[in-house]
Formats: structure tokens, C-alpha cells, sequence
């Protein structure tokens, strides 16, 4: 075998060994994207059981125990989260093993009914922004980030704003749920909530103009459709909370009828959210 015909073969054995080490690499990396699609999937169900239990939590806690059976299953549903969590390896995330610490007292505290409203929703509140910071981490970990919907959308930082819009909006729905139940709006449950009025409109005219701006014909058919349904819910909800919850007087307006109203944003919120993990996940 001539010199020519080694260097020949020893080519042909560099080139093909390092077309293998490409495709490991690349099948390694797409593995590491599906997986972190799943993750986030996942932390979305989290967050929304987390804002289920906090505005069901204040509006028992507030006189309405109606509702302690769905207060029950909602938990449920949360410990079954954290389990299937663990198995996904969220353990391994430092806001993760703060969430699963804290959540077993905090639900025997929304069980007992022993801590004042103030400090169970704030108790939620963090408990809720700590799944947003995990959801970015994980965003960055898998590499996420590098998702684009169009040339200065990033998918990653498209999902966080529509859950932290969510988040605003959940907030105002335990707070509303809890007035109602009590049936007068006072002190400081007066000052949150009118607070949380003014702050989810902004933030949501913000999220629905990047919606928008996304540069697929079938998913932004699919976004236009859900931000109607964003736009007409905040507004009735903005309305609501100023014409018949921030009053002096009695409030006559059915706690379960709020959490329903303010719902149904949320809702189109996140199938937003939805669609947009969905459609990463087709081109991943």
C-alpha cells in the first residue's frame, strides 16, 4: 500500500469518525431541547396549580368553605406534580428544592387556616417567583434561548413575559376572590388590588403587540385567535374589579363568579403559552 493510498484511508477514517462525532453531538443537543421543552411544559402546570391554590386558599380563608374540597384536589395535584418534577430531575435546580421544602407547610397552613391573608398570598407570591426564575434557568440550560420566532423574537423570553402577565393577573383574581367571600374591600386588600388593575394593563397591551410581531403564518393564526379572547377578558376583568369589587360598601358579587371571570384571560394566556411551546417543539 502506497503512502498515498494510507493517507487516503486515514482521511476517509478522520472524516467519517468525525461526521459520527457531529451527529452524536448533534442528536445530544436536540435531546437536550426536547427535554428542556418538556421541562418548561412542565413549570407552567406548576405555576398555574400554585395560583389555583393560592386565590382558592384566601377565599376560604376569607369565609367561603364551600370551596375546601376543590382546595383538596388542587393539592393533590400539586404533590403529584412535584413527584413526576423529580423524576424529570428538576431536583437538581436549587428553586426547585426551595418550592418542594416549602410547599408541605404551606398547604397544611392553607388547610389550618392560620395565617392572615397578607402573609398566605405573599407566602404564594413567592412561591409562584420562584418557579418564574426556574423557568428561566431551565430556559438557558437547554438552550432554549436560541429558539427565534421571527427576527427580535425570542421564544424563551416570549413565554416568561406571558406568564408574568399571567402571574399579575392571578394575583388580582386571589386578592378579588378573598374581597368577595368577605364581601367589603378594605385596607390594604384595597390598595393590592387596585394596584394589580393599573399594573396588568400595560404589560398586557406590551405582551399582545410582540404576539404579534411573530413570523409564522400558522402560528400567528393561532396567537391572533387567543389574543382576542386576552384582550376582551382583561378588559372585562379591569372593569369589573373597578365597578363592583373597589367599592365602598357591600360588595354583592360572588367569589366563585370572580375567580371565573379573572379565569378566563388566564386561560387564554395560557394556551398562548401552549402554542408557542407546541410549535417549538414541532421544528425541534
Amino acid at each position: 500500500m502506497t503512502i498515498e493510498m494510507i493517507g487516503a484511508v486515514l482521511g476517509g477514517v478522520l472524516f467519517i469518525g468525525t461526521i459520527k462525532y457531529w451527529l452524536s453531538n448533534k442528536k445530544k443537543q436536540a435531546d437536550k431541547i426536547k427535554l428542556g421543552l418538556a421541562l418548561i411544559v412542565h413549570i407552567q402546570k406548576i405555576v398555574s396549580s400554585c395560583q389555583q391554590h393560592r386565590g382558592i386558599s384566601n377565599a376560604i380563608l376569607q369565609g367561603n368553605k364551600t370551596l375546601k374540597i376543590q382546595l383538596i384536589s388542587i393539592q393533590s395535584q400539586v404533590d403529584k406534580l412535584i413527584a413526576e418534577g423529580n423524576t424529570l430531575g428538576l431536583n437538581k435546580f436549587p428553586q426547585w428544592e426551595s418550592f418542594v421544602g416549602h410547599w408541605p407547610k404551606l398547604k397544611m397552613h392553607s388547610l389550618n387556616r392560620d395565617l392572615t391573608s397578607q402573609n398566605l398570598l405573599r407566602q404564594h407570591n413567592v412561591m409562584v417567583y420562584g418557579q418564574l426564575s426556574l423557568l428561566d434557568d431551565l430556559m438557558n440550560h437547554h438552550e432554549l434561548t436560541w429558539i427565534m420566532l421571527g427576527s427580535s423574537i425570542h421564544m424563551s423570553q416570549l413565554c416568561i413575559d406571558t406568564l408574568k402577565v399571567v402571574e399579575t393577573i392571578a394575583q388580582s383574581r386571589g386578592i378579588g376572590a378573598g374581597i368577595c367571600s368577605k364581601g367589603e374591600c378594605l385596607g390594604i386588600d384595597k390598595i393590592s388590588l387596585g394596584f394589580l388593575r393599573i399594573s396588568m394593563i400595560s404589560p398586557t397591551n406590551e405582551l399582545l403587540t410582540e404576539l404579534g410581531q411573530v413570523d409564522n403564518s400558522l402560528l400567528l393564526s393561532q396567537l391572533k385567535s387567543s389574543s382576542k379572547l386576552i384582550k376582551e377578558g382583561v378588559d372585562n376583568l379591569v372593569a369589573t374589579i373597578e365597578n363592583k369589587v373597589l367599592i365602598d360598601g357591600r360588595i354583592d358579587m360572588d367569589a366563585t363568579e370572580f375567580f371565573k371571570m379573572a379565569t378566563q384571560p388566564i386561560d387564554a394566556l395560557v394556551s398562548v403559552y401552549q402554542n408557542l411551546v407546541a410549535h417549538a417543539v414541532r421544528n425541534a
